[in-house]
């Protein structure tokens, strides 16, 4: 047999001994680590779907974080619109005639904001403006040329930048049956607030003027015609109604966590009126007293002086607070470190 015989019989028989170390190859066991990995027929039906759950539930429960909504920075270049405490608690008992009224004008349209007051050494005790008509709380337009004196006024006042007679006036003016327009027609209401924590401030911005309440709640009134658009104050038209005495007082509503004390009148000054009501925004939670709970009505003499300047009694807070949980069974909203409005709730 020569040499290339051995070769044709060589051939044949590589191929058949590849052949039978592959066909063994296939057929060894796996590994350990590799029969650990590998899932049953019933897990792969299951697993897939589990996992893909999973991972939904994952990024459900851990949503990114909102962003954090910045409030705009507001600038406070006018005396008037600093907020700031109280500088003293007493007011001057002297009835003096010291003040004076100007007008601030917006910046923006240089047109007519509010009117400040200012006493004769230049300090700033008030601001006021008005509605004049013309929208939806007041119809009528103002028309002083025709005798026609609608008018809706908020004036805000703080004698000697003092605490005790910190307040906000509202009068409304309408004509009676004849058309007249006359000062003894005027329905004034006043109120005060608690805590007085802070002078009322008032500032121009994006439409609407802000104002600051001496609680530290804010109110907003539509920079134009002075109609409240938000804040812890809310109103509804004047009355119209061209009988005095059935005419309804300023429909102002106070929505805050304060203390609000409010005296009405038809043409005099409210605190020489014969009673006046306060209200409380946070009562007791456990008081079974109804509407007792959160309101109680006094003589107006036992809150205001009744000659002179007819200040506040109460200078500070800590007086009135003993002075309501002795009459009215509710006191000023207080933390640990005084007293303060509640945290709002979320």
């Amino acid at each position: 047999m020569n040499l290339l015989d051995i070769r044709k019989i060589e051939r044949p028989l590589c191929t058949w001994l590849l052949l039978l170390a592959a066909s063994c190859q296939s057929t060894s066991l796996p590994r350990q680590d590799t029969l650990e990995q590998t899932p049953t027929v019933e897990q792969s039906k299951t697993k897939p779907s589990e996992t893909s759950s999973d991972a939904v539930k994952t990024v459900e429960a851990k949503p990114p974080p909102p962003a954090q909504e910045l409030k705009p920075v507001i600038s406070r270049s006018l005396p008037e619109s600093i907020i700031g405490a109280p500088e003293k608690d007493l007011a001057s008992r002297r009835l003096e005639y010291n003040t004076t009224i100007r007008p601030r004008t917006s910046d923006a349209s240089n047109a007519l904001a509010w009117y400040f007051r200012r006493t004769t050494a230049g300090i700033i005790v008030g601001f006021e403006f008005s509605n004049h008509g013309g929208n939806r709380i007041l119809p009528p337009l103002r028309d002083a040329a025709k005798n026609q004196f609608y008018s809706r006024d908020f004036q805000f006042r703080f004698d000697d930048r003092a605490r005790q007679d910190i307040h906000l006036l509202v009068t409304d003016w309408a004509p009676s049956r004849d058309r007249q327009f006359r000062l003894s027609e005027l329905l004034h209401s006043l109120m005060y607030f608690f805590p007085r924590s802070y002078l009322p401030a008032i500032v121009n911005h994006a439409g609407t003027d802000l104002i600051t309440l001496p609680t530290g709640e804010e109110v907003e009134f539509n920079a134009k015609t002075h109609e409240i658009v938000g804040g812890e104050l809310s109103e509804s038209a004047v009355d119209l109604n061209p009988d005095r005495n059935a005419r309804k007082f300023p429909a102002i509503g106070y929505n805050g966590k304060g203390v609000v004390v409010r005296a009405n009148s038809r043409g005099v000054d409210p605190r020489l009126s014969a009673a006046a009501t306060i209200t409380t925004g946070s009562p007791a939670a456990a008081c079974d007293k109804g509407i007792s709970c959160s309101q109680c009505q006094l003589p107006a003499r036992e809150l205001w002086d009744q000659s002179g300047a007819v200040r506040f009694k109460f200078a500070t807070d800590q007086e009135f607070d003993r002075f309501l949980l002795a009459r009215c069974q509710f006191g000023l909203p207080k933390n640990e470190s005084g007293y303060a409005l509640p945290p709002a709730s979320k």
